[in-house]
């Protein structure tokens, strides 16, 4: 009878993405199209979700895997992981790629404790009630949504030195609402050689002022730690990271704004020095070249993990081993091609992390079971 369980135990792992032994801490990055949403559950059962992706009619067409929506694909997560609700829930800040689900999640799943920057700072201008390219997704009309939603839950505004447990991990805020850290976090403070260069100091477009407020955290289990900012601009990447780097080395990455070309500063990755680089990305939305080329050349990376493969420059991807969602056939995507915020259907395939107290890493990509483990010192 043993043998027979532990055959089939063994089947199952090779197939789809272990949910985790005992003492590990879970992640899973869900397949929201280049949106937001990273799920965290703790050995003790503590939940943890950063950003809701898209609203309905965004991000996602009905799918083979029966999703509708970003908050489809997350509650199928956080069930797989045994949740029947979720304890803390980081809203970066208001893009409605990262904002846009939550009035659907907390319709799905209930949600203790919300985290946030603040009010919302990215107005419409005067007398314009909404952005022609994103009928019902401006901050200005997704903010009192959001307003309504947590009215009356346990509310948690963010502010950069802030520490916050959940379970055996913690998070500890490291920017907010335009604020960085003050002083680095322990065992950072180097000077960073990074921070000279032309292309560390150039200037870029911060993608919305929103962006520039994102609450950026660095979260810790035993010696592992991970890093995830949102949509942080380039100029507060820098900010963490120059003259000196306040963050210190990372080991894992959730690549910041989707890998698009407005971040992933190159002083802010040779101030954490990844191990592990997991990007969530849409098929047309992020996976730029630069921050891919700036990852991939950092010193010590040991694996770079893609929710998505890129429509329009597969050539940048690395290994399809570790890429979840491959891209559908060009007639496929040509067929969506002036939808700008919306893909043509895919099974939704998430990337896990499974992490030790003691620095083991397993990446998991459950479109093919394909695995692989990392010790991390």
């Amino acid at each position: 009878m043993r043998k027979i369980l532990a055959a089939a135990l063994l089947t199952t792992a090779l197939t789809v993405p272990a949910l985790a032994a005992d003492g590990t801490l879970k992640i899973v990055s869900v397949d929201v199209e280049g949106g937001g949403g990273t799920l965290f559950v703790t050995p003790e059962g503590k939940s943890l979700l950063i950003d809701t992706g898209w609203p309905g009619g965004y991000g996602l067409l009905a799918s083979p895997d029966g999703a509708k929506n970003s908050a489809d694909r997350i509650v199928a997560a956080a069930k797989k992981l045994g949740l029947s609700k979720i304890d803390y829930v980081i809203t970066t800040h208001y893009h409605m790629d990262h904002v846009g689900g939550m009035t659907e999640l907390v319709a799905k799943m209930p949600v203790d404790t919300f985290i946030d920057h603040g009010p919302n700072v990215e107005h419409l201008p005067p007398g314009q009630k909404e952005d022609p390219q994103l009928p019902g997704g401006a901050p200005d009309i997704l903010y009192p949504k959001y307003l309504a939603v947590i009215k009356g839950h346990k509310h948690i505004v963010a502010t950069p030195g802030q520490v916050i447990p959940i379970g055996s991990m913690t998070a500890t805020i490291v920017s907010s609402d335009g604020k960085t850290l003050s002083k680095p976090l322990p065992g950072a403070g180097a000077p960073n050689p990074a921070c000279n260069t032309a292309q560390a100091k150039s200037a870029k477009d911060v993608g919305g002022e929103e962006n520039r407020r994102s609450v950026a955290s660095v979260l810790r289990f035993g010696k592992v730690s991970i890093a995830l900012f949102g949509d942080l601009s380039w100029d507060k990447e820098r900010e963490l990271s120059c003259p000196i780097g306040k963050l210190g080395h990372v080991n894992l990455l959730i690549v910041t704004q989707h890998g698009s070309n407005i971040s992933s500063n190159p002083a802010n990755i040779a101030d954490m020095r990844p191990d592990i680089a997991l990007m969530g990305m849409g098929g047309k939305k992020g996976g730029d070249a630069d921050p891919i080329k700036v990852i991939k050349a950092s010193p010590g990376l040991m694996g770079f993990w893609q929710t998505h493969e890129s429509f329009a420059h597969p050539e940048w991807s690395g290994d399809k081993q570790m890429i979840a969602n491959l891209n559908p056939p060009a007639a496929v995507v040509a067929a969506h091609a002036k939808e700008l915020f919306t893909v043509p259907p895919d099974r939704g395939h998430a990337i896990h992390a499974e992490i030790t107290r003691d620095g083991k890493i397993t990446m998991t990509n459950d479109r093919n079971g394909y695995s692989k483990t990392y010790q991390v010192k």
